[in-house]
């Protein structure tokens, strides 16, 4: 038995599944099996992964019908015999000792969950947070306060679990589907160890959820948010308002979307949005906020109108990606 399972969902990635897969096999930890599930994919990525399992004993395939990203993981967890658990996605790369630092500092601290950080790398620019070699211990409070905050980054992929804790729970969805998972994950654990090293690399194209203009689809992200408020509220109040504080953020990001793809377009995901903020009147006018979302909020609720066209200004002078996809989306219309 491994001492870690690393799960990666496979579905038509033939392009980057190589890079992928490599920078696992190459790491300096190699206790661990790679467990990769093919999604039901159609192009070559079920042979690539085939030929993997051909040549290195540690790399286990499994085939299934494409049921998405979080069927996928779900099947991935059900075959991990590891202590620990990881996920990578298939798109991504990540450093040559990102393992090694999680599972030493998993060990050493008998720690729950291990989490290292990611860096954001766009088609034209990279995300990168501040980086150090300090090791931080939280608490069950502490981490699922910094998680819903964003500090630990709220992907499922830069962490590692106690294998106990990550069957506890399953993915469900496609979209935000890994930062319900995590937040649910950091809900059971008692003890997590933080080292703000970069090993993590979240690439996204051009064609990747996250760089598209708005869709109907993406009503599921403020669901989620809103499911995380229910959870925190019922079983750790003290972090409540952090989690209203990412459902209010969550919310804006997608009445940004809105507003840029045209709100007349999709008036019942606008109203159903406009209907969540206005429920946290008594937050945006405290000082929980940020005060950039908080003025911005201020300024919507006195002139949507004058908010849009602040709003797209203020993307294109900070070269905003809401703005950049967007623009792209209407000229692909055109």
């Amino acid at each position: 038995m491994a001492a870690l399972s690393i799960i990666i969902p496979v579905y038509n990635k033939e392009a980057q599944i190589n890079a992928c897969i490599q920078s696992v096999l190459n790491q300096t930890f190699t206790d661990f099996e790679l467990i990769l599930v093919n999604d039901g994919s159609t192009d070559k990525s079920g042979e690539i992964c085939i030929a993997y399992e051909q040549q290195d004993n540690r790399v286990i395939v499994i085939n299934q019908e494409n049921g998405g990203v979080s069927a996928a993981r779900n099947t991935g967890i059900n075959h991990a015999t590891g202590y620990y658990i990881g996920f990578v996605d298939s798109d991504d790369t990540i450093e040559p000792n990102m393992y090694q630092l999680l599972m030493n500092n998993a060990l050493s601290y008998n720690a729950d969950i291990s989490v290292c950080r990611l860096r954001v790398i766009f088609p034209n620019k990279t995300v990168t947070p501040d980086e150090d070699e300090k090791v931080i211990i939280l608490n069950h409070d502490d981490a699922l306060s910094a998680c819903l905050k964003g500090d630990l980054d709220r992907s499922a992929n830069n962490k590692i679990y106690k294998t106990s804790i990550a069957r506890e729970i399953k993915f469900e969805g496609n979209i935000y589907e890994d930062i319900l998972y995590t937040c649910k994950a950091f809900l059971r654990a008692q003890k997590t160890v933080l080292q703000n090293a970069i090993m993590y690399n979240y690439i996204l194209s051009d064609n990747s959820a996250s760089m598209s203009a708005f869709n109907p689809k993406y009503i599921e992200t403020i669901k989620v948010s809103a499911a995380m408020v229910k959870l925190v509220s019922d079983s750790n109040p003290k972090c409540l308002l952090d989690a209203q504080v990412f459902d209010i953020v969550s919310n804006i990001s997608l009445l940004n979307l809105l507003l840029l793809a045209g709100k007349d377009d999709y008036p019942k995901e606008y109203h159903t949005v406009v209907k969540n903020l206005d429920n946290y009147k008594s937050i945006i006018n405290s000082n929980i906020l940020t005060a950039k979302h908080r003025y911005a909020l201020k300024i919507f609720h006195y002139s949507p109108s004058l908010y849009t066209r602040l709003m797209y200004w203020y993307g294109i002078l900070t070269d905003a990606e809401v703005v950049k996809r967007t623009k792209k989306s209407l000229q692909k219309n055109v």
